[in-house]
């Protein structure tokens, strides 16, 4: 069908075509060229990041080291996170808090004296490393261990996809651009409001510390209460955040709902395009049917003879078809009589 609307547009541009047509199509044919070339890039990245995992030899040994302690290093993250929150948050004395610091650095040693042993072991470092970028997060901050339960080379790709869906976010509608005028409003908005506070005897905003921090909770209009403006200048100040705040908050949900109504809309073009080029197929066939009708109904019984003749060689060729579909009806009859 595609094809045949190229030949309609060629017929009509030499006839000369309304320029609204000529827009239409020149936008349909940009969108359809889109969509191709998002369904071309998303096919490269997961060919690039799959890739050929290499087997055999030290690449089994690796595999085979991770597969056995997967599972203990999983329980060794869990007990340094507990550990850690325990050191942080509780008051033990000096002996134990040396005993638990300790404790820690040899849990993270630990940690780290494996992962060493699989970057020696395996005869491929760099395609290692590339493979599974994810995995020196694992050996900082060992809590993260139990991403080896679900596969480093899975949660790789899993962090790979969400960093570009984000990126996608932030470059629809330039929403980059917004948070950025957004961050800068909030930066000055706390040197503004600190400006016309910081010497009032009743103000409760004395360094910019107190002044950022009243201006994010201003911002994302959370507004605890604990610091607030006193002064003319200051309530100025805190308006403009609260509407900067608003809109940016309008701004962001707007932005998620419209990249998620694109993809939406991208999926069902792209599966309109497909019905279409099979609607398309089967109108060629319709139209080949509809033409040897035509000249099975003008023709002498040579022609129909020899027609049919043409359409059991076709037939021989191609193999048994379905009888339905190869009964000539009456005209079949008229050759033979």
């Amino acid at each position: 069908m595609l094809a045949a609307a190229g030949g309609v547009t060629a017929g009509n541009t030499a006839g000369g075509k309304p320029p609204s047509i000529e827009r239409i199509q020149r936008l349909e044919r940009l969108e359809r060229e889109r969509l191709e070339d998002k369904a071309r890039r998303d096919e490269h990245r997961r060919q690039r990041i799959a890739g050929a995992k290499p087997s055999g030899g030290r690449h089994d040994l690796v595999d085979r080291i991770e597969e056995i302690t997967k599972y203990p290093l999983a329980a060794l993250g869990v007990a340094w996170l507990v550990l850690g929150i325990i050191v942080v948050t509780t008051g033990i004395n000096h002996t134990a808090s040396v005993g638990a610091v300790s404790a820690l650095f040899a849990l993270w040693a630990i940690v780290l004296l494996e992962y060493l042993v699989r970057l020696v072991i395996t005869p491929d470092t760099r395609g290692y490393l590339r493979r599974r970028w994810a995995e020196p997060a694992t050996v900082v901050v060992p809590a993260l261990q139990h991403w080896h339960l679900i596969g480093i080379e899975r949660m790789t790709l899993m962090l790979h996809e969400g960093e570009l869906r984000l990126e996608y976010i932030l470059r629809h509608h330039s929403l980059f651009r917004v948070l950025l005028a957004a961050i800068g409003i909030l930066f000055l908005g706390a040197w503004a409001v600190l400006l016309f506070e910081e010497n009032s005897p009743a103000g409760n905003i004395h360094d910019y510390p107190q002044a950022l921090w009243w201006a994010i909770v201003t911002v994302t209009t959370v507004g605890y209460g604990d610091k607030y403006p006193v002064t003319g200048g200051g309530r100025f100040v805190a308006t403009v955040l609260m509407l900067v705040g608003i809109g940016l908050i309008g701004v962001l949900t707007a932005t998620v709902a419209s990249v998620f109504m694109k993809e939406h809309t991208d999926a069902a073009k792209e599966e309109y395009r497909k019905g279409h080029e099979d609607l398309g197929q089967q109108l060629a066939v319709i139209r080949d049917r509809l033409g040897d009708v035509e000249s099975r109904l003008g023709a002498t019984p040579e022609d129909l003879a020899a027609l049919d003749a043409k359409a059991d060689a076709e037939g021989a060729a191609a193999g048994p078809v379905d009888i339905g579909s190869a009964d000539n009806g009456p005209a079949g009859s008229t050759a033979s009589t």
